[in-house]
């Protein structure tokens, strides 16, 4: 059985019985096998210690150390007992089985309650994976350490090398769906088989850790990592988000975890989403490390080039030959009002033997209703517009006219050629022509579509089965292809606007604005 099936059964069986904490399992497996150790912040009874013993029989034959932490906890409690017989022999050796030395999964509650005996040795056991006992350093078993608490250590009390030792950061709540909490409530408490198909041997676990070690990271996933790093730099002006040159190593050697469990030889963005369990010390962070890590898998998303410049030519060619070949140009004469001195009409007669004018904007103002307004005459001595006097005066009956003292009179009018587009219907056998070449074109937006949906379904089709991320991420590193999509459907609609266009023409209709 492929690895990804067996890890994906594994896991499968250690969430029965387990509600709405899937992710909190899937994270808690991962960061076991990746050789890393896993906080989880929350409440009491939200299923923190229920993770970490249930986690202990991925392992086959895992030995389990628990231990409630209190100010008033000891190291032998912790570390095992000083042997007795030793001491009589001027050693100073535990009795370490059955205690997290001798351990495979350690679940420690309430750990920032430590004192710093515990802590100190904690750190040795964290970065080395040794235990000095004695004269002696012991190398100690341990896969995977749970550590639990309601809240976050507390600043300037000396825990921070602890804390960060703790790569994966995960908040675990409460049950919110009604269906799930009422199966929770109403469960045996024999419902969980403790007996696990699959489960994990030291040797398998060995054998992983070196392939795990030989996972190709490409090179968008550094791109993705120098962005986050990048971008905190940027937060770090104000606040301050601290990641260690040691977390980044340990948060490239999760992702590889996570790429080798899904049966892959190399990192790929959707392990990426990972990173952001990993990046924030503060619970105030998780929104702004989220959008960090969701911007830069974003930025460096999967993309298909696919050559545009060319159906774009093709198209802006093919709607010129229509233009040509259906619109008609024909120039009429028509009748304009004849604008003097820039600013007045003159009228077509002469009203007490002077020809007059009238202000164009008082023209064009003029309603129905008899307006009382001024009329002028050119002077032609003073060279300029004199007062006539004023006049009744309102609307005529053609746009050329107006009535004063309720006599009609025009204005006086000019022929101007107007340029006028018409179009003609083409004739079947080039519409014929033109609908082959609308099929030619759909038929090579077609073809990029294809090749779209096969780089989906072939070289991406492992995005949605990721076992530790979940699936809708996806559509964030098919941002850029999505975009692609979206100029295909865009230039589909083109086409077939053009094609709507040319059936649609009738001849000597008036082709208004030119646009289509």
């Amino acid at each position: 059985m492929a690895v990804k099936e067996r890890i994906k059964k594994l896991l499968e069986q250690l969430n029965i019985g387990i509600y709405e904490k899937e992710e909190v399992m899937a994270l808690a497996l991962l960061s076991s096998i990746a050789g890393e150790s896993i906080f989880l912040l929350g409440p009491p009874g939200v299923a923190k210690s229920l993770i970490a013993r249930r986690l202990k029989y991925a392992y086959k034959d895992a030995k389990v150390f628990e231990y409630l932490m209190s100010r008033f906890s000891t190291p032998d409690e912790i570390f095992g007992p000083v042997s007795i017989s030793e001491l009589k022999k001027d050693r100073y050796v535990r009795i370490v089985k059955n205690y997290l030395p001798a351990a495979e999964v350690v679940f420690l509650d309430e750990i920032w309650k430590a004192g710093p005996s515990i802590q100190n040795a904690l750190l040795t056991i964290l970065n080395e994976k040794k235990f000095r006992n004695g004269e002696n350093e012991i190398n100690v078993p341990m896969k995977a350490l749970i550590s639990a608490s309601n809240e976050l250590p507390e600043k300037d009390q000396g825990l921070e090398a602890l804390w960060d030792r703790f790569l994966v950061r995960l908040v675990v709540e409460g049950i919110t769906n009604k269906e799930k909490f009422n199966e929770m409530i109403a469960m045996t408490s024999t419902l969980f088989d403790e007996k696990i198909d699959g489960s994990i041997t030291d040797n398998e676990y060995k054998e992983w850790s070196r392939k795990i070690e030989q996972i190709k990271i490409p090179e968008n996933v550094f791109n993705v990592i120098q962005v986050i790093k990048n971008k905190i730099c940027w937060y770090n002006d104000e606040k301050q988000i601290y990641i260690s040159d040691r977390r980044w190593r340990k948060i490239v050697r999760l992702i590889r975890t996570s790429a080798f469990l899904n049966n892959r030889e190399e990192v790929d963005l959707m392990d990426c989403f990972l990173i952001k369990h990993c990046i924030w010390n503060e619970k105030e962070q998780e929104d702004t490390v989220w959008q960090f890590v969701r911007e830069a898998i974003e930025e460096n998303g999967y993309t298909k080039d696919i050559d545009f410049s060319s159906i774009r030519d093709e198209l802006i060619e093919f709607k010129n030959e229509i233009d040509e070949e259906t619109k008609v140009f024909k120039i009429t004469k028509v009748d304009e009002l004849n604008p003097a001195y820039n600013d007045y009409y003159p009228l077509d007669a002469s009203i007490e033997n002077n020809n007059l004018y009238i202000n164009i904007n008082e023209f064009n103002n003029l309603t129905n209703q008899n307006k009382n307004i001024m009329l002028y005459y050119w002077h032609n001595i003073f060279q300029k517009m004199v007062n006539q006097g004023y006049y009744n005066v309102r609307k005529g009956n053609s746009k050329f006219s107006i009535f004063i003292n309720d006599k009609e009179f025009m204005l006086k009018i000019s022929k101007t050629d107007q340029k006028q587009q018409t179009t003609k219907k083409p004739h079947p056998s080039v519409e014929k022509a033109w609908d082959e070449q609308i099929n030619n074109f759909l038929q090579q937006t077609g073809d990029m579509r294809n090749q779209i949906e096969q780089y989906l379904n072939k070289d991406l089709e492992h995005l949605r089965t990721n076992l530790f991320v979940k699936p809708a991420l996806a559509n964030i590193v098919e941002s850029h292809i999505n975009a692609t999509q979206k100029e295909i459907e865009k230039i589909e609609l083109e086409i077939m606007e053009t094609q709507n266009f040319y059936k649609k023409l009738e001849d000597e209709e008036l082709y208004e604005d030119g646009e289509w």
